[in-house]
């Protein structure tokens, strides 16, 4: 339990490091809808949400992974220009 809340507290960190913020603004539905995972293939309804996340701060690679993969969180090492190349098509 205490793991996941440590975990919960680096994924803030992260985020505020590392994060994709242009798209996070344009594109909050689909980060919503990541959350509540009401998309794609890992559709789950709300109470099985909580818990699904709940379990996904275990392993905080993968969630950061999953972030990276969906372009909310840039690469680690990426320069100015790789950012600004990315969020070009938005």
């Amino acid at each position: 339990m205490v793991d996941r809340l440590i975990n919960l507290c680096k994924l803030g960190l992260i985020i505020k490091e590392r994060g994709n913020f242009p798209l996070i603004r344009r594109s909050r539905q689909q980060l919503r809808d990541f959350l509540f995972c009401r998309g794609g293939m890992n559709r789950k309804s709300i109470f099985l949400a909580l818990p699904y996340w709940f379990h996904m701060l275990k392993g905080l690679d993968v969630l950061v992974w999953r972030l990276e993969t969906f372009g909310f969180l840039y690469l680690p090492g990426q320069s100015e220009e790789d950012k600004q190349r990315l969020n070009s098509r938005l």
